[in-house]
């Protein structure tokens, strides 16, 4: 009995500090609303950027003192004096300079967080602001300035009822046998042959590479009649060199060695590929007769056939959606106008940049072929970064318009559907994407797809003909 008295005083007490705890909170905040404003001026400092200057009230640095040391010294040990005993002199003497630089990063953040939401511009990003640099007085205001970057200002076009084509679908006897070529090929085998060889064909030979003090052999090489790197050595004209040769025959070509190779020998010098052919062999597929239908699960091949006929006519109609999607996308960018934001235009082209260049070494090109050609590189991503920030302001304000959200729901159903692909876990997925910070980006872009929608359901749908037709239409015209 005395232990559940014990329990319920505990309890009583607990709520009793809960209240106080929620009395002093509303205090606080009747406080914070009697204290003045901090006087805010903004002016022009670029291509949409502002430079925003705030003068902090002196009575508010000396309230959120009052406020920090007052929290101190309930909490703070003082040799000599039990914990919330000690005077508040020996606290600032003590704690003076950390608490200083406390109350100047929460004056900081608090006065900027306000001036932004009274702000009548939207802003992007965060402000680029140097906490060390500012100064606190003694007895002074805090005044202190930082650049943002802000959102452009443009009227949307009239999107309502713009003619959209929709390109015609054909599925064609043709299309169907390059299918099924193509499903056929998973089950073809090389096999040797006694003709040159042609492109595709696959070529057993002994690699020889000679040059000033290079002798390397690289024996039963099996190449492709394509395009190729050996050895770090790209040879775009492999093609040409080895096609019309057949086994016993020994073509050569002569390349330069890259200087970014990795062995520092042979860097920039010219050297001779000798390619000793010891077979050729070329791709046999199997027959498409009523037996291979059979061995895939089908009664005949016409059923076959008709299976592969209904998969053309389903990628044709996600192709027909995409045509019709982007469309909407070139009318929007086309009828709209303004300015990016200098800062934010350069960091997308950086981090499309940072891909491209990553996506091309992985792919085998090698560093000092990209470095040779990085000006075009950076054009022409500098040119989609564009386009991808216009393309993305204007859906936002769309968006906006169409009053379009993104519910937690339908982020799920992507990211289960992404994971799918990757055969990865959702929940692992979606930790993963919240950890790097792109989950936000996924959301936004599953807005921007709603706003396309959304222009494609108020749009006036052309049936357009096939580009057969379309050319028959040019010549009556002309």
């Amino acid at each position: 009995m005395a232990e559940e008295t014990k329990n319920a005083e505990e309890q009583d007490l607990a709520a009793d500090d809960g209240v106080a705890a929620d009395v002093k909170a509303e205090t606080a905040e009747s406080e914070e609303a009697k204290l003045p404003d901090n006087a805010v001026t903004v002016e022009d400092a670029g291509t949409l950027k502002k430079k925003v200057t705030i003068q902090v009230n002196r009575q508010r640095i000396d309230a959120k003192f009052d406020e920090m040391f007052g929290e101190l010294g309930r909490t703070a040990q003082v040799p000599g004096f039990r914990i919330g005993r000690a005077p508040r002199r020996l606290i600032e003497k003590r704690f003076g300079k950390d608490v200083a630089d406390d109350v100047r990063n929460a004056l900081v953040g608090e006065a900027i967080s306000d001036a932004m939401e009274k702000a009548e511009f939207k802003t992007i990003g965060e402000p680029d602001i140097k906490l060390d640099e500012i100064e606190l007085p003694e007895n002074d205001e805090m005044t202190f300035s930082f650049e943002v970057e802000v959102a452009p200002e443009f009227d949307l076009p009239d999107y309502k009822g713009i003619e959209i084509k929709r390109p015609a679908i054909e599925v064609t006897d043709e299309r169907v046998d390059e299918l099924l070529t193509a499903h056929r090929h998973r089950y073809g085998r090389f096999i040797p042959i006694d003709t040159p060889a042609e492109a595709g064909d696959v070529v057993i030979a002994d690699v020889t590479i000679t040059g000033e003090n290079i002798d390397h052999k690289q024996p039963n090489t099996e190449l492709r009649v394509a395009p190729a790197q050996i050895e770090g050595i790209i040879l775009e004209d492999l093609p040409k060199i080895l096609a019309g040769n057949k086994t016993g025959d020994s073509p050569s070509v002569k390349a330069t060695v890259p200087a970014g190779h990795p062995n520092e020998d042979w860097r920039e010098k010219e050297v001779t590929v000798t390619f000793d052919i010891q077979d050729v062999k070329r791709l046999e597929l199997p027959e498409l007769n009523e037996d291979f239908a059979k061995q895939e699960g089908f009664e005949s091949l016409s059923e076959m056939r008709e299976l592969f006929r209904e998969r053309i006519q389903s990628r044709a109609s996600v192709e027909q959606q995409r045509a019709m999607r982007e469309q909407v996308r070139d009318y929007l960018l086309k009828n709209t106008s303004f300015d990016l934001p200098e800062g934010l235009a350069k960091r997308h082209a950086d981090r499309l940049l940072a891909r491209r260049y990553v996506d091309l070494l992985t792919r085998g090109v090698p560093r000092d072929q990209i470095d040779q050609n990085i000006q075009e590189l950076q054009a022409a991503v500098s040119e989609q970064a564009e386009t991808d920030m216009r393309l993305t302001f204007v859906l936002g304000k769309l968006a906006e318009a169409e009053e379009i959200e993104v519910d937690d729901g339908e982020v799920n159903t992507r990211i289960a559907q992404m994971a799918a692909q990757y055969n990865r876990r959702p929940e692992r997925l979606r930790q993963e994407m919240t950890n790097e910070g792109t989950l936000d980006y996924l959301a936004a872009s599953i807005r921007e797809e709603k706003a396309i929608e959304k222009v494609l359901e108020k749009a006036n749908i052309v049936d357009a003909g096939t580009e057969g037709d379309e050319k028959k239409d040019d010549k009556k015209r002309t």
